[in-house]
């Protein structure tokens, strides 16, 4: 979207451009806060950042990485003055119950990597989360994170090397 075009965006398009990138949004806000609530708390204030801010959107980048990097800086934030609290969200994986053992064995699976993202800084889990989950460019990510490329590198590095230490 070229600057001119984002400039005059009304709510209406606002609302519908976020609709259709929301999850990609969403999933940075979550690889920071790491609970369900909190990203809710973290979309609505970015959101609402960015829609103020688009007057001032310069066209550097792209109108999703621009709102990335409102996400990210908006996340931790958060952290900053909601204070860090460390909590497992796995509301969507449920009760196990009396299911199969392949279920069960997902739901432990899923909690060893809760467990282990949660070892993770913040600012490691978000690069991961942009490299590896949503696709970024090494480039693209550090323009998001405002961090030098070598940096995010050397975040996605540690992250990946801890979260393999975690599994052996």
């Amino acid at each position: 979207m070229t600057k001119g075009a984002a400039r005059d965006l009304s709510a209406r398009d606002f609302g519908e451009f976020v609709r259709i990138h929301d999850h990609r949004f969403r999933g940075v806000a979550w690889a920071v806060v790491r609970n369900s609530d909190q990203t809710d708390d973290v979309m609505q204030a970015a959101y609402e950042k960015a829609f103020r801010a688009l007057p001032d959107f310069d066209g550097r980048s792209a109108l999703t990485t621009w709102i990335h990097a409102i996400v990210y800086r908006t996340a931790l934030d958060h952290l900053r003055f909601e204070g860090r609290r460390r909590h497992s969200d796995l509301s969507e994986v449920g009760e196990a119950g009396n299911r199969r053992a392949d279920v069960a064995q997902a739901v432990l699976a899923r909690i060893e990597l809760e467990a282990a993202l949660d070892q993770l800084a913040p600012q490691e889990r978000a690069a991961l989360m942009l490299i590896s989950h949503l696709g970024f460019s090494y480039d693209e990510a550090a323009q998001i994170l405002g961090e030098p490329r070598g940096t995010v590198a050397a975040r996605v590095g540690r992250a990946r090397a801890r979260l393999e230490r975690w599994s052996q």
